[in-house]
């Protein structure tokens, strides 16, 4: 068994009867998003599912074993078993993990009640991606992407490593995603920082311009980069998203 890394253990929190899965992102870890998924069931009384995407939390030889419908498979897996014992169900994620947020919400309507992508890639992808991907002979690994995080001290539990095989995998993930996301019929609280490195900011105004949901809301962060739930708006972040989840789960 491959051993797991200290602070990426899948978390779940026992609350209520409203339920928020939450995932974390492409070579990152539970630990990007345990701070939000705490404070859900704390502040706010939810239930809530943080599974370890297969792969992550363990080593880029683990992760190379892997692809986009192994992260995508768990995420359906938890989305599906939390659905059979809470009466709604939520989801959020950063990164790739609002990428699989998207992806479920399009392909499950009757399962997810409401999402709130943060950081989320849905089809703008900065150049310098682009050339690792058409680079020949392709590179094994790039260095790592993770900690793009303007609070000082603050690191990411993530691969120091990126598999550029995983790399392709993403960008098929985020190419279908982008093309179902017209699907994607419920409220939306999409959240992103005007300064990320990682996933441009663009990708927001995507997201509320080809999603059909009525009720879209777009959360601009000032104060933080790409790993936004751990940062300088980490708190503003599990307001707005706890408030968006309560509302809606009173309607």
């Amino acid at each position: 068994m491959v051993a797991i890394m200290e602070g990426a253990e899948p978390f779940a929190f026992e609350g209520n009867d409203i339920g928020v899965l939450v995932s974390h992102g492409f070579t990152g870890s539970t630990q990007s998003m345990r701070y939000l998924g705490e404070q859900l069931h704390s502040r706010f009384g939810f239930t809530v599912v943080g599974p370890r995407l297969p792969g992550h939390g363990t080593s880029p030889d683990d992760m190379e074993a892997t692809s986009y419908l192994d992260w995508l498979g768990e995420i359906e897996k938890n989305l599906k078993e939390l659905a059979t014992r809470k009466k709604t169900v939520f989801v959020t994620g950063l990164s790739m993990g609002g990428t699989l947020t998207l992806n479920v919400a399009a392909r499950f309507p009757d399962l997810v009640r409401a999402i709130a992508p943060i950081s989320a890639a849905a089809g703008v992808l900065y150049p310098e991606f682009a050339e690792v991907l058409a680079a020949n002979p392709d590179p094994k690994r790039i260095p790592g992407i993770g900690s793009d995080i303007k609070a000082p001290g603050v690191k990411e539990l993530a691969y120091e490593q990126t598999p550029v095989s995983c790399m392709r995998d993403v960008t098929v993930l985020v190419s279908l995603t982008h093309d179902l996301m017209h699907r994607i019929k419920c409220p939306a609280l999409v959240i992103h920082a005007r300064e990320d490195h990682i996933v441009p900011p663009a990708n927001a105004r995507l997201i509320v311009n080809e999603i059909g949901s009525d009720d879209i809301r777009l959360l601009w962060l000032n104060n933080s980069y790409h790993v936004a739930t751990i940062d300088n708006d980490k708190d503003l972040i599990v307001d707005r998203v706890g408030n968006f989840f309560s509302e809606i789960a009173a309607q």
